[in-house]
């Protein structure tokens, strides 16, 4: 994790300093009858942030759908890890427990 700090993070870092010295005009940003003076990093790099925030968002929801049945196949696997205990403590000590037979075709 440190290699990838150095070796991504810092250059990152490096080029949006350069980028912020070099695009320090001013701009207006006008909207609805409302206009802001910012300097010409600021409006970019926060159109940057903002494009982040709704493009992870909209990955987010787009995959609850796999959470969701990620979160119910790990309560199945809780509930049968349960039940071969279960079976484990009810069958005398020193007997091996067969495996399931495999159903024909199966691999």
């Amino acid at each position: 994790m440190r290699l990838v700090f150095w070796l991504v993070v810092v250059p990152l870092a490096v080029a949006v300093a350069f980028f912020a010295v070099a695009n320090r005009d001013d701009v207006t940003l006008e909207f609805l009858g409302y206009a802001v003076v910012m300097p010409k990093f600021v409006l970019i790099l926060g159109a940057v942030l903002l494009g982040l925030v709704i493009g992870g968002t909209s990955t987010w929801f787009g995959q609850h759908h796999w959470r969701k049945q990620a979160r119910q196949l790990h309560r199945r696997v809780k509930h049968l890890e349960g039940e071969i205990e279960t079976f484990r403590s009810q069958s005398a000590p020193g007997t091996q427990i067969a495996p399931p037979a495999r159903p024909p075709g199966a691999i």
